[in-house]
């Protein structure tokens, strides 16, 4: 079965790394035998979540079991041996963990890269109306293919607050004809949409990924991209943009997203979308407070050990307003690059970006990153869990 190695995308709980040397896991051992038989192996101190998931801290033999300590890289062959005597939600959960630890030590599949926003839209949040005729449309293409866009992201539907659903065809009426205008750019072209009938007809016309901000809420979505062998981003939100800011009650903002976007990509790979065309978005200011979403691109880097790439969307959005209370939305590119930086810092392949006037911020963030000396094992430091 397509994505069949990523079973463990359909736990309650995602498995992630935490602060100081933690690591949040499936709930499991709820014996006091198979805790001591986690404890041996060498995860100690287990701490139940906000959210209900389970904190454990492996000791360095198992970190070392399972990784290089030198490389910080994946064993071609762990050598943590799962004793017999555990359960079916312990052993579960020892895998979990060691196929979660082995995705966040692996490298970024390719450099940073960044995706240009093209809103061909009346509406969007900071530069609604601005593309509003073919030479403006492709004059800012041109601009963000200069300044070295890997993608070109066209979106006809607002998805700002509050913005209602735009029907299928006029999405086409604003889509096809810009499609058609930038295929000659050699650059490839996303579609922002969350309809299956749009990403249909633009794939059909050239385009090569569809971002569905819904995560799959068109049931069919995943089937049309994995017929076109398209690339395929998920991102986390509540609701839909009419409603989303209602749904911004979290226990643990991290895990919950984990938990929740999970699912959405097992059943985009059960589909047949392959993995390495698969990215997964946090949503940041979806269905998120502007704190929340601060504490989601803190911490952003976790979601690597779900095993597969990241986009995330910070450009010009409103966790920015607090920080740089004197800058208008579209006032805060340099900030998007300080959040840019920090994503890059914690391994997110994609960024997606207004403009690209500032993204030699990531070239060089990047450049700094990668001549940071692998790390240490990491310390017992005591558990923090945060929004």
């Amino acid at each position: 079965m397509p994505g069949a190695g990523f079973a463990r995308l359909r736990a309650t709980h995602q498995t992630l790394p935490l602060t100081g040397g933690w690591w949040r896991t499936r709930a499991g051992a709820s014996h006091v035998a198979q805790r001591t038989i986690l404890h041996e192996l060498g995860l100690h101190e287990p701490r139940i979540l906000p959210d209900g998931s389970q904190a454990w801290r492996p000791s360095a033999a198992f970190l070392s079991a399972a990784l290089d300590p030198n490389e910080q890289q994946p064993h071609a062959d762990c050598s943590v041996v799962l004793p017999s005597q555990l359960d079916d939600d312990s052993r579960a959960l020892i895998e979990d963990l060691l196929a979660a630890i082995a995705a966040q030590a692996a490298p970024a599949p390719r450099p940073p890269e960044w995706m240009a926003i093209l809103n061909l839209t009346p509406d969007s949040f900071s530069d609604g109306g601005s593309l509003d005729a073919p030479e403006a449309v492709l004059a800012q293409a041109r601009t963000a293919v200069e300044q070295g866009a890997s993608w070109l992201d066209l979106g006809a539907e607002s998805t700002r607050p509050g913005a209602a659903a735009i029907p299928a065809e006029d999405q086409l009426q604003r889509l096809l004809p810009a499609i058609e205008l930038l295929l000659p750019l050699g650059v490839p072209l996303s579609i922002d949409t969350r309809s299956a009938q749009v990403a249909d007809a633009c794939l059909s016309a050239g385009a090569r990924m569809i971002n569905d901000v819904s995560g799959l809420a068109d049931p069919e979505m995943a089937a049309v991209c994995a017929r076109h062998q398209s690339w395929l981003t998920l991102m986390h939100m509540r609701g839909v943009p009419e409603t989303m800011q209602e749904h911004c009650t979290y226990s643990f903002v991290l895990g919950e997203v984990a938990d929740e976007l999970a699912p959405r990509a097992a059943a985009a790979l059960e589909a047949g979308v392959a993995a390495e065309r698969l990215m997964l978005d946090p949503g940041i200011g979806f269905a998120k407070t502007a704190q929340q979403s601060r504490s989601l691109l803190a911490q952003v880097g976790s979601l690597r050990a779900l095993g597969l790439a990241l986009l995330v969307g910070p450009s010009r959005k409103s966790f920015q307003a607090e920080l740089l209370p004197e800058r208008a939305a579209a006032d805060r590119d340099c900030g998007t690059a300080g959040a840019a930086s920090s994503c890059i810092h914690q391994g997110v392949t994609t960024l997606r970006l207004h403009s690209g006037q500032f993204w030699d911020a990531g070239h060089v963030a990047a450049g700094i990153f990668a001549a940071a000396p692998p790390p240490a094992l990491p310390p017992g430091e005591p558990l923090d869990v945060t929004g």
